[in-house]
């Protein structure tokens, strides 16, 4: 007879489960079923054609584009141009670099794919300049401390702090200077007038607030605050070549050259126009001003998965990432990269700026596919595109009535100062999508407004009617929008708890929705950098010779860019590191 043991109830459900399979096994004549034998996942992979994947071999697996091409043969090479500092990229921060450069007395010559100088936007964050001290927008060290600090814990501290109190520190200096530069080409400027969340001042809004220190340049002609960043390249490369710098466009670098089998110094660079093959020279430093990698889908899955949803926006592919990848340089520190969405701009509805400022989504009533909300409308409209990605086929639709605009009132100015928009010329921007006569050429007011989104718009005297025109369930949307009315009539609202400032009811027709999607504008970061501009190995020792500044900059942002400090991309990690970079490179100091 065996000897008794005590049984907890785990020992005796997992006891009887393997005895029921011995059972049913010795029932079968069998203890290993032909059904029910282990299976070599390789084997299921190859018969399958389908790649199965583990962590070793998602770590350890090499892209396309992490894979070097075979150096330009040396007898390609042709020409040979030297320099003393050497700039990749003819958008704001090569731009900027190589005017301050010039303005040093430097030797610079700036090398460029685009066919002349390329911008986007044009929101320009700086603090404490002569502009936001005329305006009463400094900043005080006490009183941006905890501002930065909310800032930096909001994205998990999944940034480089130096650099942003760089950004603080040397944003003044930099973007006085860039408004110096601007003034003899007829070219002023003006602080964007940016979403407030109910508050005047940062510590009396809301959780949405944003920083009132985004510049914008403005000219005849050009008068669209934050969207007028062209006039400003084109007026910094004239700048530099009247300096003395030489600009080559629709000339691509294709190689980084780097001693001692790529462990010394970066002396330069090939690039190749047409179907000539040039060498540039710089004895004092190449830096990489080349964008941003979301047209490399490749790059993009790597690097940044999150945005795949969004589609491949941005108009860069990471060319000069890569280059500094093929010598040696490591990419940023905290990945994924943080991508630049939006959603619900002026591309959708002309009118810029909302009563509550610029950056702000539209804060109707929203609706997903099936006819119901799924978030709080009020939010910045670079965050606004997770919620709205995840719905199903990922889009949204903006509802309102006749009413909406007018109770919407004030309208305000695009900039801090200006007088609010006229209520009427905001309805009548609205209106003009719904009126199939309506000439759709682009106003420079409009830069951003695509009018392809009018395809989408639909006007309707009954709610049943835009519903079915919207392709909306008429049921659902009709009981949500019955709801939705109710919080407006009680100023609260049960669902999502919206801010009562825009629960406006949805009643009077005619009633109007436009389809939405979101989508990427760019992608954030790339290559390890210090706060001094040296491109760093994975080790952060500074390359020499090699430098970043602009999107090229790595760890500036965490989760997603931060729409807090409008325009700190084009002012910080574009004009700010850009000018410093310049002043230092030709003084032999970094």
């Amino acid at each position: 007879m065996g000897t008794a043991r005590s049984m907890d109830r785990r020992s005796f459900l997992k006891g009887a489960t393997v005895a029921g399979v011995a059972g049913a096994a010795a029932a079968a004549g069998t203890f290993g079923l032909a059904g029910c034998a282990p299976q070599d996942k390789e084997s299921v992979a190859a018969a399958s054609g389908d790649l199965v994947l583990d962590a070793e071999k998602f770590q350890s697996a090499k892209w396309n584009f992490e894979i070097p091409p075979e150096p330009v043969d040396e007898s390609k090479i042709t020409n040979t141009v030297e320099c003393e500092i050497l700039v990749i990229g003819a958008g704001v921060g090569g731009l900027v670099t190589a005017a301050s450069a010039v303005e040093e007395g430097a030797d610079v010559v700036l090398i460029a794919s685009s066919d002349g100088p390329v911008s986007r936007g044009g929101s320009n964050a700086a603090f404490n300049t002569r502009l936001t001290h005329e305006l009463g927008l400094d900043f005080t060290r006490e009183q941006i401390e905890p501002i930065f600090q909310e800032i930096f814990a909001s994205n998990s501290f999944r940034l480089d702090q130096e650099k942003w109190w760089l950004v603080y520190d040397e944003s003044g200096n930099a973007m006085n200077w860039l408004m110096d530069k601007m003034e003899p080409y007829g070219i002023s400027t003006v602080i964007e007038n940016n979403q407030r969340d109910g508050g005047t001042d940062w510590w009396d809004g809301g959780p949405l607030k944003t920083l009132n220190v985004s510049h914008s340049f403005v000219a005849e002609g050009a008068q669209a605050a934050g969207a007028s960043q062209q006039i400003v390249v084109e007026a910094l490369a004239e700048e530099i070549q009247k300096g003395g710098g030489q600009i080559f466009y629709s000339t691509t670098a294709v190689q980084l050259d780097r001693e001692g089998d790529n462990t010394g110094r970066v002396t330069g660079c090939v690039a190749k126009h047409n179907s000539e093959y040039t060498r540039y020279t710089a004895t004092k430093g190449v830096v990489l001003a080349t964008g941003d990698f979301s047209q490399d889908k490749d790059m993009v899955a790597k690097y940044c998965p999150i945005a795949l949803p969004f589609g491949y926006g941005g108009v860069y592919d990471g060319s000069g990432l890569k280059l500094a990848l093929w010598i040696g340089a490591s990419w940023q520190k905290y990945t994924p990269n943080a991508p630049m969405l939006a959603t619900m701009g002026d591309e959708v509805l002309p009118c810029r700026w909302w009563a509550e400022g610029a950056l702000t989504t539209f804060p109707g009533l929203l609706v997903n596919k099936k006819g119901v909300r799924y978030s709080n409308e009020n939010c910045t409209y670079g965050y606004m595109p997770y919620p709205q990605r995840v719905q199903p086929d990922g889009c949204a639709f903006l509802i309102w009535d006749e009413n909406w605009v007018r109770d919407s009132a004030p309208w305000q100015s695009d900039r801090v100062g200006g007088e609010a928009r006229d209520t009427q010329e905001v309805y009548d921007a609205i209106a003009a999508l719904f009126d199939p006569n309506t000439d759709w050429t682009t106003t420079d007011e409009y830069a951003g407004f695509d009018a392809t989104m009018a395809e989408n718009a639909v006007k309707a005297d009954t709610l049943e009617e835009l519903a079915d025109g919207l392709g909306l369930p008429r049921e659902e949307f009709l009981a949500q929008v019955e709801r939705y009315n109710s919080y407006c009539e009680t100023g609260l609202d049960d669902e999502f708890h919206k801010d009562k400032r825009f629960l406006l009811p949805v009643k009077q027709p005619p009633f109007y929705g436009i389809k939405n999607e979101p989508y990427t504008l760019c992608i954030t970061g790339g290559l390890n950098t210090d706060i001094q501009m040296h491109v760093c190995d994975s080790n952060n020792d500074p390359i020499p010779g090699l430098y970043g500044v602009g999107t090229v900059v790595g760890d500036m942002y965490g989760d997603v860019y931060d729409y807090k400090v409008p325009g700190i991309n084009l002012g910080g990690a574009c004009t700010t590191f850009g000018y410093l970079l310049g002043k230092n490179l030709s003084a032999g100091t970094w």
